[in-house]
């Protein structure tokens, strides 16, 4: 009887690798391709831990991974201290350099922004976020994992010992830095049953409990930097805050100081005919209005320059000039506007939901004050 061809029995350590060597075969033959490393310009420092870049013919917003710098246009929270030196700083690091960005565990944060590493070119080769750090201008963001934490917490330990940026005097800088700016305060005393009265701004929340008090504390503070005079007076009375004035001592009992403490939310008086209050003019959109208020903040961004009335941008009218008519202002309209009432005529629209007024020429506003 005929016999077929032998069947070679090999061992079955090597049956287990016989596949890794086709995989391996098949890479020798057939190499995946290297990726690129993925560079681009920084075109705009937005602030200590967020640049916009250029990359394929896009702008893109870049998230600096791992670090958390001063706030300087948060629409919710107040300027903090260092916060222009921080941006200056990563100004002098990366803008208008190309950079080569490294991805971390997530491609994009939940703003759509791009969550990266920033390295100098070579041979420089500094990792931009490390220095931010170390330079005192940023802290460790520890709030989602990433790869570099042990590092950047040394760079973080150097920059305290050293007494760099937010750390001078040993953080004391911050403190006496935000009293000057006339920061709201926050009172908190130990009531009955264990309990406290939260009082900021001529409001007070009473019998809150010690697990609630910190997010007691920063809802009253989000409150005063997120709203107008009157929206704070209305949201926190809808969180259980009262105002403070129905419970006031006799005004021979009451200091100087404590008068300051008592005053409830300044209200705006009444205005001519015809001008709507600053914080009423998103109610208006669609419509040419004449606006008054006081500018809180004046500021370019590239070659657009912002006037908002408050600095919550995304719930309140910002004037906007264009780059094209900045020629017809005055050389420094950040002086001549910042800090004084002003009225401004024009056509209240709406750019990503945010309430705007583009004005072409210095004759639709006027300083009052």
């Amino acid at each position: 009887m005929a016999r077929g061809p032998s069947r070679i029995s090999y061992p079955a350590s090597w049956r287990r690798v016989g596949p890794f060597l086709a995989l391996l075969a098949f890479g020798l033959l057939f190499p995946a391709a290297i990726p690129a490393v993925e560079r681009a310009e920084v075109v705009e420092i937005v602030d200590g831990d967020t640049v916009r870049i250029f990359t394929d013919g896009n702008i893109r917003t870049v998230r600096l991974i791992g670090i958390d710098a001063p706030e300087r246009s948060h629409p919710s929270r107040p300027k903090e201290f260092q916060s222009d030196e921080a941006s200056d700083f990563l100004a002098t690091l990366c803008g208008g350099k190309i950079v080569e960005m490294e991805g971390g565990n997530e491609d994009t944060d939940r703003h759509g922004r791009l969550l990266r590493y920033l390295v100098l070119p070579p041979p420089d080769g500094r990792l931009v976020n490390r220095e931010m750090v170390r330079h005192g201008y940023a802290r460790v963001n520890r709030g989602f994992p990433f790869s570099r934490e042990a590092e950047f917490t040394e760079a973080e330990k150097e920059a305290r010992r050293e007494g760099k940026g937010i750390w001078r005097e040993g953080g004391l800088a911050e403190s006496r830095w935000a009293r000057s700016q006339g920061t709201p305060s926050v009172e908190v005393h130990s009531i009955g049953g264990g309990n406290y009265s939260v009082a900021c701004c001529g409001m007070v929340k009473s019998g809150v409990g010690r697990d609630d008090l910190g997010k007691t504390v920063q809802e009253i503070l989000r409150f005063r930097a997120e709203y107008s005079d009157k929206d704070f007076a209305r949201s926190a009375r809808e969180a259980g805050f009262h105002p403070i004035a129905a419970e006031m001592p006799p005004a021979a009992s009451v200091t100087p100081s404590d008068a300051r403490e008592f005053t409830p939310p300044h209200v705006s008086g009444p205005l001519p005919s015809g001008v709507i209050a600053w914080d009423e003019a998103h109610r208006h959109a669609g419509k040419e209005i004449v606006v008054e208020g006081k500018l809180v903040r004046v500021h370019r961004a590239g070659k657009v320059l912002y006037l908002n009335f408050h600095t919550n941008w995304k719930k309140y009218l910002t004037v906007v000039v264009m780059g094209k008519d900045l020629r017809k202002f005055p050389k420094n309209p950040e002086a001549l506007y910042k800090g004084k009432t002003v009225r401004v005529r024009g056509k209240v629209t709406m750019y990503k939901d945010r309430p705007e007024m583009i004005i072409r020429s210095p004759k639709v506003i006027s300083v009052i004050k």
